[in-house]
């Protein structure tokens, strides 16, 4: 799948991405999934597509399913945390900012390649009661620049429920960056 473009637009690309996709492939149904999404405005199905590549541990989709549930609020929310929990993160000091910076760095390469149609809207923040001190920095070591926030510099103490509502924020921002109207 490395070799094959991320968006598939040659006959030949479809049809191996077809193939691969009917074997339940995980890069593939990630792939078809983000496609349906974002691009195809077909959520329902995007969202499957998604799902099953959960299943099968695709990172990439387990970060892209999980912040999509987030925002869709409501009782998804707490079943996108659920699944965000899944990728079983180190503190943050122990690299779980490099997996999310690579997560969102993965998804932001995709995203350039497609016609994005769908934003979503930020979390409007889950209370949680809790005691966070996290600032939003942008780390400035991706090419997106304010698109990711480094972990290890900027949460002193924080709950699971403030780190991935500040990442699904951060998600949102880069959508609308790619949104074509």
């Amino acid at each position: 799948m490395e070799k094959v473009g991320l968006v598939p637009w040659r006959k030949c690309e479809k049809g191996f991405q077809k193939r691969c996709k009917a074997a339940n492939n995980a890069e593939a149904l990630d792939r078809k999934g983000m496609i349906n999404f974002f691009s195809r405005r077909k959520s329902e199905s995007g969202l499957r597509y998604l799902k099953k590549a959960t299943e099968k541990g695709h990172v990439e989709a387990v970060y892209t399913y999980g912040i999509i549930l987030i925002c869709l609020g409501g009782e998804l929310s707490k079943q996108g945390l659920r699944v965000l929990s899944s990728l079983h993160l180190p503190k943050p000091n122990e690299g779980s900012s490099r997996m999310i910076a690579s997560c969102s760095s993965k998804t932001e390469k995709f995203l350039r390649c497609m016609w994005v149609h769908v934003a979503l809207t930020g979390p409007k923040g889950i209370c949680c009661n809790c005691d966070c001190d996290i600032e939003e920095k942008p780390n400035h070591s991706t090419s997106t620049e304010c698109q990711t926030w480094d972990a290890s510099n900027d949460v002193g103490h924080c709950c699971d429920y403030c780190f991935w509502d500040r990442e699904a924020n951060l998600f949102c921002s880069l959508l609308r960056k790619y949104l074509v109207n």
